[in-house]
């Protein structure tokens, strides 16, 4: 009886690891949600060259898969913050009041494809519009999502969703019936945006994931 018990100590852990590893994962769309990954020695503005793939307004931010611009008419500055979760966040400072912004490498995704977010964001004296916005192939402003219009707040978690639309101004889906969006994260506030712990997954994804764990 002993031998058994034994054996089944030794076998439950590993059945229970294969288990969770044949249940499906939510599929992030975003490369490096969580700021953790750095993009390596980046010079100070205007040292740092501009042009970020095909946005040429953005200069390489500090982490890989996230380019920036802190001089849409105004001037932010980007730096490290403590994590929500892990060790590092984005923290965007304002100088002088006016747009600065991250935003996430290319996103390849269908036209109609519905896509869930998820973010924690911190303000700090962040007096001011801040928000999520969409764009890419399908244009701009088509879907925008709000963050707490509050001064200063601890990590809040900010939950949103939308429907990719289809190509604008003449552009066309890909090879692979693909476009290509891009998430921002803009700030209009004085004081400083903390950002962390980003993601972005297809709602059927999610739903079949749901399922599977019941």
């Amino acid at each position: 009886m002993r031998r058994n018990v034994i054996l089944l100590s030794v076998l439950l852990p590993a059945v229970c690891a294969f288990a969770a590893s044949k249940q499906p994962t939510e599929a992030n769309l975003v490369k490096n949600p969580s700021f953790e990954e750095r993009s390596g020695p980046r010079k100070p503005y205007p040292e740092e060259s501009w042009g970020y793939g095909l946005l040429d307004t953005l200069a390489r931010s500090p982490w890989a898969h996230w380019g920036y611009s802190g001089f849409f008419a105004g001037d932010y500055d980007i730096k490290l913050a403590p994590g929500h979760a892990g060790k590092t966040a984005a923290r965007l400072v304002c100088r002088e009041r006016g747009r600065g912004g991250i935003c996430t490498d290319a996103i390849r995704v269908t036209p109609g494809t519905k896509l869930r977010f998820r973010g924690f964001f911190k303000g700090v004296g962040a007096k001011g519009p801040c928000y999520v916005n969409v764009e890419g192939d399908p244009g701009e402003n088509w879907a925008r999502i709000d963050l707490p219009d509050e001064t200063d707040y601890d990590w809040t978690e900010v939950n949103g969703e939308f429907t990719v639309k289809d190509p604008a101004r003449g552009r066309k889906v890909g090879e692979d019936g693909k476009l290509r969006i891009h998430l921002f994260i803009y700030t209009r506030a004085y004081g400083e945006l903390w950002i962390d712990d980003i993601s972005l997954t297809r709602v059927a994804d999610d739903e079949t994931r749901q399922r599977s764990s019941r």
